[in-house]
């Protein structure tokens, strides 16, 4: 073993994180938003937030509160505690448990915890490794890290069709996502069951046996994804690397392609052939 006396300024540890990153070809926003899962905006939409008479304790804000006291919070009751309420939250939204020691954690997208309106709302969460989310918090924070993950749940769940009342302090960062991810989407978490024997298409809450029929099974993933006949048009020509009107949001095109590539794969269509399918149907059930 050899050793050597190191008399520099210490390196920046975000700075060599980065460094090794563009050499591997990628970004520490990349690399983040591959191994970064969101909540479904729709089940977000249902219940927001999941438990709005908890919240985490703070010195600033319930002075002397420690974990099962009650305070109150802007004339309203509530229970203080550490992060647990939101780990539970993440599991009823998402129907998966948390991996405990596995690396991973639930953040706060937008902080907050301390008010019960974000400290268990969907779009507050999201679940990341730790590496990452020590960076997107305001002890070490990485600025454009922290926005692109605002960003995201600003598109998801308050861009079109919000989700909730949407707080003060959650603006639009005004990042282009497009232009730091590419083709690279946002992770929605799902707990799809493994299909056996019978072949389903499992979506929410919502089970639906697949026909056999491939224009019945186009008609079957397209409600159970509430895709849109034109996102599906445009999402065909995407994945055909045509031009085509643009989409709504980033998530919607990648949503749309993915509603495409599973339609592919559950039909056996071609290309060409799912898209005259759905021209057809989308003629007869617009």
């Amino acid at each position: 073993m050899t050793t050597a006396k190191f008399t520099d300024s210490l390196p920046e540890p975000i700075a060599v994180l980065e460094s090794f990153l563009e050499r591997a070809g990628t970004t520490i926003v990349q690399a983040a938003f591959r191994y970064s899962f969101f909540i479904d905006p729709e089940r977000v939409r249902q219940r927001t937030p999941y438990f709005g008479d908890r919240a985490r304790k703070s010195r600033e804000h319930y002075p002397k509160g420690d974990r099962g006291d009650m305070r109150q919070w802007k004339g309203v009751d509530v229970r203080l505690g550490d992060n647990g309420r939101a780990q539970m939250a993440w599991e009823k939204y998402t129907g998966r448990p948390i991996a405990r020691g596995s690396g991973y954690g639930v953040r706060h997208i937008w902080g907050n915890p301390w008010d019960p309106f974000a400290f268990t709302a969907g779009w507050n969460l999201c679940y990341m490794p730790f590496w990452l989310g020590m960076i997107t918090e305001k002890q070490h924070p990485h600025d454009q890290l922290q926005r692109a993950i605002q960003q995201a749940s600003y598109d998801l769940y308050f861009r079109d069709e919000p989700v909730c009342q949407r707080p003060d302090y959650v603006i639009d960062p005004a990042l282009d996502l497009r232009e730091l991810l590419g083709e690279q989407p946002i992770l929605i978490l799902d707990n799809e069951e493994a299909r056996t024997g019978t072949d389903r298409l499992t979506h929410r809450r919502d089970e639906v046996v697949m026909p056999l029929n491939a224009q019945d099974r186009i008609l079957a993933i397209r409600k159970a994804a509430n895709a849109s006949w034109s996102n599906i048009v445009k999402g065909i020509a995407a994945l055909d690397a045509r031009s085509h009107e643009p989409f709504g949001t980033v998530n919607v095109a990648n949503s749309s392609k993915s509603v495409v590539r599973r339609m592919l794969k559950e039909t056996g269509l071609s290309l060409p052939q799912l898209e005259a399918a759905v021209a057809e149907l989308a003629s007869r059930h617009e």
